[in-house]
C-alpha cells in the first residue's frame, strides 16, 4: 500500500487507458498530464490535516483532451484516496499489540496471529468395543442356532418329502450340493476381503456381525417352531438319541461348530434346518456386502458375484439340500434387513427417536442405534493396506477408487 504525503516535490504517476499518464504533484497538490508513460501506481494524497485529500486535476499543461473513460478513472481514484486507503504509520519500526493478536510491520501491512483450527471428531470413528461386542452377539446367535438344530434333529418326522414343483421336476444330483459349498467358501473369503480392506473395517466389520447374527438368531427359530422332512431321502442323517440332554446338545454343537455349518467336511449329520436355508443366506449377504461396499466401476466383479450366488442356490435345489420355500424365505429375510439396515445407516433423521419413524419399533433398532450412532454418513469406497507392515504398502491416506 502507497505511503502518505512524500517530499516536496515528489511526483507520483498513473497510467490511464489510452496511455496517458497522470502525475501527482505533492509540492502543488495537484495531477497533471502527458504522454510518456512507462510505468504505473496508486495514489495516496493527503491533506495537511492528515486526512485523505480530493485529488483535483489540472491539465492546462497539456493540450490533449481527455476521454470521459479517463475522468471516470480519475473519479475512482479520488473516491478511493479520500474513502478507502488508509495511511501507513508514520516513522518505522514495528508496533505488537498488548495480547500479540496482531503485529504492524514498518511498511504499513499487518500481521495477525490466527489460533489454529480445531480438529472435528472423525465422521467414521472405529469404536473397536462395539465392534467386539458385535462380533460377540454374532457368536451366541450362532450357537443358538446349532442349538437349535441339536434339539431339532430329534423331531425330524420319519415321512417321505413334502410335494415341490422345483424339487420334483429336477432329478436329485448329490455332487451339486459339494459345489454350493465350495462356492460359498469363495464368496465368503471375497467379501472377508472387502471387508479387511476397507479403511473402515471396524464399522462394516458391526454392521456384517448385527446383520449376521439376526438372521441367525431369526433362523433358529424358524428351524425349531415347524421341523419338515427330509427333502433328500439318500442324505445322510445321524441317528436319533431320543434324548435330549445338555451334554449331548453341547457334543453336536461342538461337532457343527468344527465344520462351519458345512457338509462337504463330514460334520454336518444332523437334519431338520430348512427353514429358512443358510446356504441361500451366506451366498445372498456375501453378494450384497460385495455390491454395496466396492466402487460402481467394478460392475464386471458385481455380475460375477451375483451370479455365483444364483448358480450356488440353484446346486442346493438340485441336490435338494432345501426346499424351494427355504430359499425364497432365505432371500427375502437376507435382502429386507440389509436394506433396512443400511437405509437407517445412511440417514440420520432415521437414528433419532421420532413418532414419524415407524422403523424405531423394529425390536433390535436400540443394538442399531448403538452401533451407527457416532457413524455419520455414507461410508466411502476408499481401500487400505490393513497391516503396519511392509511399509511401502502402508499408506496414511487411503487410495479413493469409487
Amino acid at each position: 500500500m502507497p505511503g502518505g504525503g512524500g517530499t516536496n516535490g515528489e511526483k507520483r504517476p498513473l497510467l490511464l487507458d489510452d496511455g496517458e499518464e497522470v502525475v501527482y504533484d505533492s509540492h502543488d497538490g495537484v495531477y497533471h498530464t502527458h504522454h510518456d508513460a512507462a510505468y504505473s501506481s496508486h495514489l495516496e494524497p493527503e491533506s495537511d490535516s492528515g486526512q485523505p485529500a480530493l485529488l483535483s486535476l489540472s491539465n492546462n499543461n497539456s493540450g490533449h483532451s481527455r476521454t470521459s473513460s479517463d475522468t471516470s478513472i480519475l473519479d475512482d481514484i479520488a473516491l478511493m484516496a479520500q474513502n478507502v486507503y488508509q495511511r501507513q504509520m508514520l516513522g518505522h519500526g514495528s508496533i505488537t499489540s498488548k495480547d500479540n493478536s496482531y503485529h504492524t510491520m514498518s511498511n504499513g501491512s499487518v500481521k495477525i496471529a490466527m489460533p489454529q483450527p480445531l480438529r472435528d471428531e472423525p465422521r467414521f470413528p472405529k469404536e473397536e468395543q462395539k465392534t467386539i461386542i458385535a462380533f460377540l452377539y454374532l457368536c451366541a446367535n450362532f450357537f443358538f442356532t446349532t442349538a437349535a438344530l441339536s434339539l431339532t434333529h430329534e423331531r425330524v418326522p420319519e415321512q417321505p418329502p413334502l410335494p415341490d414343483v422345483s424339487l420334483d421336476s429336477i432329478k436329485i444330483q448329490p455332487w451339486a450340493l459339494d459345489v454350493s459349498e465350495i462356492m460359498i467358501i469363495v464368496m465368503v473369503l471375497f467379501a472377508f476381503m472387502i471387508v479387511v480392506f476397507h479403511k473402515h473395517r471396524w464399522i462394516l466389520f458391526r454392521r456384517v456381525c448385527l446383520i449376521l447374527g439376526l438372521l441367525y438368531f431369526y433362523r433358529s427359530i424358524c428351524m425349531y417352531v415347524t421341523v419338515l422332512p427330509v427333502a433328500n431321502p439318500s442324505y445322510y442323517c445321524s441317528p436319533k438319541s431320543n434324548h435330549t440332554g445338555t451334554v449331548l446338545v453341547l457334543k453336536r454343537v461342538v461337532q457343527l461348530l468344527s465344520g462351519f455349518g458345512l457338509s462337504i467336511n463330514g460334520k454336518h449329520t444332523f437334519c431338520g434346518d430348512y427353514i429358512y436355508s443358510g446356504h441361500t443366506m451366506v451366498l445372498v449377504l456375501c453378494f450384497l456386502i460385495i455390491q454395496e461396499y466396492t466402487p460402481r466401476r467394478w460392475w464386471y466383479v458385481h455380475w460375477l458375484s451375483g451370479a455365483s450366488s444364483v448358480v450356488g442356490i440353484i446346486m442346493v435345489l438340485l441336490a435338494r439340500g432345501h426346499y424351494t420355500i427355504d430359499c425364497i424365505i432365505a432371500y427375502f429375510i437376507t435382502t429386507r434387513i440389509f436394506y433396512i439396515y443400511h437405509t437407517m445407516a445412511n440417514h440420520s433423521t432415521l437414528k433419532e427417536n421420532n413418532h414419524n419413524n415407524y422403523l424405531e419399533r423394529l425390536w433390535w433398532y436400540r443394538f442399531f442405534q448403538y452401533f451407527e450412532c457416532n457413524v455419520q454418513g455414507n461410508l466411502p469406497r476408499q481401500f487400505e493396506w490393513p497391516l503396519p507392515w511392509p511399509r511401502r504398502w502402508s499408506s496414511k491416506r487411503a487410495q479413493r477408487i469409487s
